[in-house]
Formats: structure tokens, C-alpha cells, sequence
């Protein structure tokens, strides 16, 4: 987990700041704190199972269920990248029909 952790983070962040325009130290910064959000969540999360009924098994089962909830936009976004034929928009300036009705004098 931790190596996973300490791989797709940096990829994430790089992702992030390619789509991120004239902004990208913000999104760098906000991609940072939203991990430390997420570790510090998943932490007490996961500490307020050892309380509960579940004990010690409190912070495994809380570290799968991220985990899988982790999978579900990864595989959502896999499904969705399927190759499509590519769709080609032509937008045409001048119409022949227009060119023709302005050479044409006005008729009353």
C-alpha cells in the first residue's frame, strides 16, 4: 500500500498540473493537502474503529474499504478511455449559397 501510495501521488500531482492552465502551483498545493487530508481522515477513521466493536481488525477493514472506494473512479475512468472512432467537426465560414446571394443585386 505504501508503495502504491508512493507512486501514484506524483503521477496524480503531474496529471494535475498538465490540465491545470495558468494555475498550476495552485493545483499542486491543493493536490498536496488533499492527500494530507485524506491521510489524516483515513487515520482517525481508522482509529475510531479500534474503539468500536471491531477492535483491532478496526483499521484493516477501514484500509480495504478506501482502498476499493480508491478503485472504483480508476475503474470508472479505465472503462471510459475504450477507443471510439474519432468524430470530425468542420465548420465552414462562407456558405457557396451566401457568396452567390451577396453578388447578386437585391430585388424589391
Amino acid at each position: 500500500m505504501a508503495l502504491t501510495g508512493f507512486t501514484v501521488n506524483p503521477v496524480v500531482t503531474s496529471l494535475a498540473v498538465r490540465f491545470a492552465g495558468d494555475a498550476p502551483t495552485l493545483t499542486s498545493a491543493l493536490t498536496t493537502s488533499a492527500y494530507n487530508t485524506g491521510i489524516a481522515a483515513g487515520s482517525a477513521i481508522a482509529g475510531r474503529t479500534m474503539d468500536s466493536s471491531l477492535g483491532l481488525t478496526g483499521p484493516a477493514l477501514v484500509g480495504t474499504v478506501s482502498a476499493a472506494l480508491t478503485l472504483l473512479p480508476l475503474i470508472a475512468l479505465a472503462l471510459n478511455r475504450a477507443p471510439r472512432q474519432a468524430r470530425i467537426v468542420a465548420q465552414r465560414t462562407n456558405s457557396p449559397h451566401t457568396q452567390d446571394n451577396a453578388a447578386a443585386p437585391a430585388q424589391h
